[in-house]
């Protein structure tokens, strides 16, 4: 999964709750290769469990976080954490949408 590049020229990918289980290393090194192997224009969706920008909730997140830190290298990111590592791939027009059971959805699209 980190050692080989994304198969290219697509138009989306989806990372559904995988990026809660790495640290930072990793979660970057996954943004890293979604940029390369997107087509220009082409959009990334984060669908998970993000705290706030804050870092103050949602409160079934925030103890989701808790058991996650405990079990995996892995966090709940915030949508500030990750819009940062986004910006540092490269992505633009960083969205956040509200889904369901207090997940969420972070779209970013590659320049093109």
């Amino acid at each position: 999964m980190f050692a080989d590049p994304l198969p290219p020229d697509h138009d989306v990918h989806l990372f559904s709750h995988v990026l809660h289980d790495w640290g930072e290393p990793q979660v970057r090194q996954l943004l890293s290769a979604s940029f390369a192997a997107l087509t220009p224009g082409g959009w990334l969706v984060d669908h998970d469990a993000h705290l706030n920008e804050a870092k103050t909730g949602s409160l079934p997140v925030a103890e989701y976080s808790v058991l996650l830190m405990h079990s995996t290298p892995g966090k709940c990111w915030s949508l500030g954490e990750l819009g940062a590592m986004l910006d540092d791939a490269g992505f633009v027009d960083v969205a956040w949408r509200s889904t369901a059971g207090d997940r969420s959805a972070i779209l970013a699209r590659k320049p093109g």
